[in-house]
């Protein structure tokens, strides 16, 4: 049988604390670089989570970077337009009652002309200081 010689290194207990770092360190998590950010790396789960946490410091208006860039981007993506017919009616209805509504004025503007014998000018002029 062959004898083996085994050495062993014997350290203190306070050089060894000094020597070698028990602490985890390397282990604890680290806050990440910011300047890193690959993009080819990012999902659409990240696009949503980022959109969550900046959602109240995205500028309502703007030309880019806002909430209204986003709408409008998307809206026209998928060619979204919820109330445009019920909009497009109302609208109509609108520009039909402004016409009713200067008929009316119109023929009130004969009654007083007729009743009061006065001329047609003279009303609309006062009409026309009333508005």
């Amino acid at each position: 049988m062959e004898q083996v010689n085994l050495n062993r290194q014997v350290f203190s207990k306070s050089k060894f604390n000094e020597t070698v770092n028990t602490s985890f360190s390397q282990l604890a998590p680290q806050e990440p670089d910011p300047s890193f950010f690959d993009i080819n790396l990012a999902t659409i789960e990240d696009f949503f989570t980022l959109y969550s946490k900046f959602f109240f410091e995205i500028p309502q208006e703007g030309q880019t970077d806002s909430h209204t860039y986003l709408i409008t981007e998307s809206t026209e993506y998928v060619g979204f337009q919820q109330n445009q017919e019920e909009i497009e009616a109302l609208l109509l209805e609108i520009a039909d009652l402004r016409e009713e509504n200067l008929a009316l004025r119109r023929e009130n503007v004969i009654l007083i002309q007729e009743k009061f014998n006065t001329p047609i000018e003279e009303i609309e002029g006062g009409l026309q200081e009333q508005s």
